[in-house]
């Protein structure tokens, strides 16, 4: 009896949890189902898992691994994680460390006496945070010839540091994302050991935590099984990224979410068990001046509300990867995709605010007023919006009165037209983004307000005196062991590189004898008149000089 009316009890739970609403609220698995809703059996996609108090939430693949064969993603397909790589070079750091093998303040050519000695001491730590001034090489090997398209081996990385001439900083002054201090951290890990980076990785890291399918690639000619290969969107479908790239410590690890898995779940204990192996692993760096690097042992430090995070996300050849811990709420989300326009902070930051209703990740004001009806275009205001704004570094727009229209053209790209909506508010389509200006009490304007940017009106600059013909010849780096050819055509400037190809170079708008190029801005110096080399800079490179031959 006692059984029987166990029985009906628990029938009229059931009853009412699932009957008192005619809307039930979707369960977990439908709403993050719904988040990938547009991969399926004909697109690339991703993998993911959510973990929470050392329990599996959910897991599951989403579109195709391989769209040759239509072989679909699972949680065993295997991922280049491109530089969420990091954290496993940062263990291996932090455990030598704590073995008393190597010391945070260590000079590096104590055990890289190859690296130059630029006058100026690098340490373990400098690499760890990003603060070294070694040059970023993805940036630099392009410049000195490498296609995107082909390997970027170790060695190469190592060559390229072994010729570096100067660095783009003075280490400790700045905080700059260089993938070279970590292909240098994984050196060193080779040189105190005595074993190969992938060896030591496989044996004190993957295989003591059963990580079977875990591996740093270090021939790229190596099967690995149920690999996942990546793709870019086009309009006619998807174009296959060839990848061929061994950047040991920087990227490079090949795994899957099933692994990943095991990762965080182990992460996560160590960090409750405070070990400080892994515990040093979240110290911030610090610069010269005192002021906090938010950036641990290969992982991105940040805090959100009252949520502390612990990240980081890779991209490399069509793989979008991302790693994101809650260590409070013991709570990691992995998501690892293989097309090249997938966004995975964006899909992480919605699958944490399912795991976490308080939490709202940052996110850009939805933009209205290309709804808003357009009106006529006031003339008289538009003269005095017209000009030039300065949105970034070498970033530009000019805002030209044409035949009673206003337009936009952002540097090396073509002029387009901007709808007026009120009397300081534009839309501009081809961007799908708005501008609004900014006047002063007399009425004056001096900045515009575009998407997250505010721009200051500038001057341009008057230009150079010099004749363009003076910057024709050919220009040498030592450094990098190539040389460009610059010539003039119908009143335009042009680099020409063997292997890269022609590119035009664009004048600068308020710096005279600067130019923007496919590799970067390219500045020209000059002695009495002479223009005797030029350097290339871009986000995270600085001043790699050419010479000018007679």
């Amino acid at each position: 009896m006692k059984y029987f009316l166990l029985i009906i009890l628990l029938a009229n739970i059931f009853l009412f949890n699932n009957c008192s609403s005619t809307s039930p609220v979707p369960t977990v698995d439908k709403r993050i189902d719904s988040i990938f809703s547009e991969y399926n059996l004909h697109t690339p996609g991703c993998a993911m898992a959510i973990v929470q108090h050392g329990k599996l939430i959910y897991k599951k693949g989403y579109g195709l691994a391989n769209m040759e064969y239509d072989i679909p993603i699972t949680t065993t397909s295997i991922f280049d994680i491109a530089s969420v790589s990091k954290q496993f070079t940062g263990l291996a750091i932090s455990t030598l460390i704590q073995e008393g093998k190597i010391a945070l303040d260590d000079d590096i050519r104590k055990y890289l006496p190859e690296v130059p000695d630029f006058g100026h001491v690098i340490t373990i730590k400098h690499l760890l945070h990003h603060t070294s001034g070694l040059r970023d090489w993805p940036s630099t090997l392009n410049i000195a010839g490498w296609r995107w398209d082909e390997t970027f081996s170790f060695a190469d990385i190592i060559r390229m540091v072994k010729q570096q001439k100067d660095l783009d900083f003075l280490p400790g002054d700045r905080h700059s994302y260089s993938n070279t201090g970590y292909n240098l951290l994984a050196l060193i890990v080779e040189k105190v050991s005595g074993a190969s980076f992938r060896s030591w990785t496989q044996e004190h890291i993957f295989s003591p935590l059963k990580m079977s399918s875990s591996s740093f690639q270090d021939d790229p000619s190596r099967v690995i099984k149920n690999m996942v290969y990546s793709y870019t969107p086009r309009e006619s479908g998807y174009t296959k990224n060839p990848n061929a790239l061994t950047a040991l410590g920087s990227s490079s690890l090949y795994t899957s979410v099933h692994d990943l898995i095991l990762w965080v779940n182990h992460f996560n204990e160590q960090l409750k068990s405070k070990n400080p192996v892994y515990v040093n692993m979240l110290n911030d760096g610090i610069l010269n001046n005192k002021d906090s690097v938010h950036y641990g042992y290969g992982l991105g430090l940040g805090k959100q509300g009252k949520y502390r995070i612990v990240s980081h996300t890779g991209g490399w050849a069509g793989y979008r990867t991302i790693i994101t811990n809650f260590p409070e709420e013991e709570l990691s989300i992995i998501v690892l995709g293989n097309r090249a326009d997938f966004n995975p902070n964006a899909v992480a930051n919605r699958i944490v605010e399912i795991m976490l209703p308080e939490f709202k990740s940052p996110s850009q004001p939805v933009d209205t007023l290309q709804h808003t009806p357009t009106i006529i275009l006031d003339t008289v205001l538009a003269k005095k919006y017209a000009g030039l704004y300065k949105l970034g570094e070498h970033w530009f727009v000019k805002l030209t009165l044409e035949n009673g229209q206003l337009m936009t053209q952002a540097n090396g790209e073509s002029k387009f037209p901007m709808l007026p909506k009120s009397t300081k508010g534009f839309w501009i389509e081809a961007y799908g983004s708005s501008m609004h200006f900014i006047a002063n009490a007399d009425g004056s304007v001096d900045s515009l307000i575009y998407r997250n940017y505010r721009a200051p009106r500038v001057t341009p600059t008057t230009a150079s005196t010099l004749p363009l013909s003076e910057y024709i010849g050919t220009y040498n780096s030592e450094e990098l062991s190539t040389s460009y050819k610059l010539d003039l055509k119908d009143k335009v400037l042009w680099l020409h590189h063997f292997r890269l190809g022609d590119m035009m170079l664009s004048p600068d708008p308020i710096t005279s004898g600067q130019f923007s190029t496919d590799i970067g801005q390219v500045e020209f110096d000059q002695d009495n008149g002479k223009i005797t080399g030029l350097r290339v800079s871009g986000g995270r490179i600085k001043n790699i000089r050419f010479t000018k031959t007679k």
